[in-house]
């Protein structure tokens, strides 16, 4: 069900968009614009069904030029948002200023954000507006990288549910150094989808990948290694295994990166990651 809120003779907004105006969101987002993938995946889930906006509150949006056409394309979309229900998180993309405004102009009226996700071409835009009424707390360049090939080296293994104590470890170890996570993590669900993998040393798990799938393509999330056992080369071989395991399935694997990390950029070019573009992640107080 999706109903448009606004409408000129150059521009409409759809709120709670249907499925399939959902899919040529996404794929707009993964062939046609500057990288977002984090604004692709949360996208995703409303796709899947595992978001429900016009039940759970999140609010969803879709610009577009009916001129050539009344129907939402490829080529005449014009920019997606996405917050989440608790007005916390916005994801942001658009092809111009004029868009981004009209967009951001949604979010406003739902009080105060704390984390801004889009591509470098946004944040030229929506950073001034976000500094006329948000108290900037930190914010990070990133890049995104892609591997279509298989690496050298890989170790590792899918995670079973006797792992979940170690998880729960690992996402909190994430969250104290990361300051992002889940402590509510369905840890169940992303074991029996092999959505997590890890890798053991002296029986202990030292390093954790997640990944979430998106059309054809793996994002790689929030990869770890315990403090302890850093700088002996275990995230190089699960990364090694889990980049393996996914070219079996997806063409590519993705992921996204703070781009003055300069040892983990490293790493990545090592196991066959290209720079494709740029992406921005900001965060507010209240």
């Amino acid at each position: 069900m999706f109903y448009t809120i606004r409408k000129t003779n150059t521009n409409t907004i759809i709120l709670f968009p249907s499925s399939p105006q959902i899919k040529v969101a996404i794929e707009w987002l993964l062939e046609h614009r500057p990288s977002n993938p984090d604004l692709a995946y949360a996208l995703n889930l409303v796709l899947t069904g595992k978001v429900i906006p016009d039940e759970t509150g999140e609010l969803v949006a879709i610009s577009y030029n009916p001129s050539t056409t009344e129907r939402l394309t490829l080529n005449n979309i014009q920019g997606v948002i996405m917050v989440n229900s608790n007005n916390t998180q916005m994801s942001l993309e658009s092809c111009n200023h004029i868009i981004t405004k009209s967009l951001f102009s949604l979010v406003k009226p739902r009080n105060c954000l704390l984390r801004v996700i889009t591509s470098s071409q946004v944040k030229n835009w929506i950073r001034p507006l976000l500094l006329k009424d948000y108290q900037l707390k930190n914010e990070y360049d990133q890049l995104v990288m892609t591997c279509t090939k298989l690496p050298c080296k890989a170790e590792g293994r899918w995670a079973l549910p006797k792992d979940k104590s170690r998880l729960q470890d690992y996402e909190q170890a994430y969250i104290t150094e990361r300051g992002s996570g889940n402590p509510n993590r369905n840890w169940d669900d992303l074991i029996n989808k092999r959505q997590i993998a890890v890798l053991e040393y002296s029986g202990q798990i030292v390093s954790v990948v997640r990944y979430n799938p998106i059309n054809n393509e793996a994002n790689l999330v929030a990869p770890f290694t315990f403090p302890e056992f850093r700088r002996q080369g275990f995230a190089r071989k699960l990364l090694g295994f889990l980049i393996r395991e996914l070219l079996k399935e997806y063409r590519a694997v993705k992921l996204w990166v703070d781009d003055d990390n300069l040892m983990a950029i490293a790493l990545y070019h090592s196991l066959g990651f290209k720079q494709i573009g740029l992406c921005y992640t900001s965060y507010f107080s209240t």
